[in-house]
């Protein structure tokens, strides 16, 4: 049953860590001179494998940590040192160094083909720079999460709600970049990653915590 609470605890949580406007800059040069109808198909492409690649991390979820031998305490700990790393390096964004991101996805697409163009809306427009670690990771932890709480459909509806949300902002992203400016896309990129830092610092004490609980259980156990 959709519950209206869960559902805006998934959503802004993932809009805090896997919203694109980090990717508008490289994707705006990306698609500079191309035609309009080719920019909307790449952007139709983009958001398709942004949904299938979240849709089967929440169904795999934590079966791909048991294939790994891996408990979900320690993947809350790797996935809050991951969130923790990319706030931080989000909080310490200049506009400078936005550029030199930039510039350098731009010379790893010049000179591609038709072909090339349509397969960088996977990589790299979807993946890393719309959907990257910290999201699937976060996406891992909520599916366990929604399991548990039976709330999978509010996770599903937060997922189809963030690629929207995406696919709108890579739609209008020429008239968003001249509203805000680079200065406002800093301060926009600031905020999100205070958001993706202090959700990495949950994860890292609900991990801590996990491991806590059953360190406790097993010094507790009768002999």
């Amino acid at each position: 049953m959709f519950d209206l609470s869960s559902f805006q605890h998934y959503l802004m949580r993932l809009l805090a860590i896997g919203n694109s406007v980090t990717a508008l800059g490289a994707f705006l040069m990306l698609t500079q001179a191309m035609p309009r109808r080719k920019v909307n198909r790449l952007i139709l492409i983009s958001s398709f494998a942004c949904l299938v690649t979240l849709f089967l991390f929440i169904l795999l979820g934590t079966r791909i940590l048991d294939f790994f031998g891996i408990s979900v305490g320690a993947f809350q700990i790797t996935g809050g040192l991951l969130l923790g790393q990319i706030g931080l390096h989000m909080l310490n964004s200049n506009s400078n160094s936005l550029g030199d991101e930039i510039d350098e996805e731009i010379k790893q697409t010049e000179r591609l083909s038709d072909s090339e163009v349509y397969s960088t809306a996977v990589v790299p427009i979807a993946i890393p720079l719309t959907v990257g670690g910290a999201t699937l990771s976060a996406v891992v932890l909520f599916s366990e999460t929604a399991t548990r709480t039976n709330s999978l459909i509010d996770l599903h509806a937060a997922v189809i709600v963030l690629v929207l949300v995406n696919y709108i902002i890579f739609r209008f992203s020429s008239k968003i970049m001249a509203f805000l400016g680079s200065m406002g896309v800093v301060i926009f990129i600031k905020i999100m990653g205070l958001f993706t830092l202090s959700i990495g610092i949950q994860f890292l004490a609900q991990g801590i915590g996990s491991f806590y609980l059953k360190y406790r259980e097993l010094v507790t156990a009768p002999l």
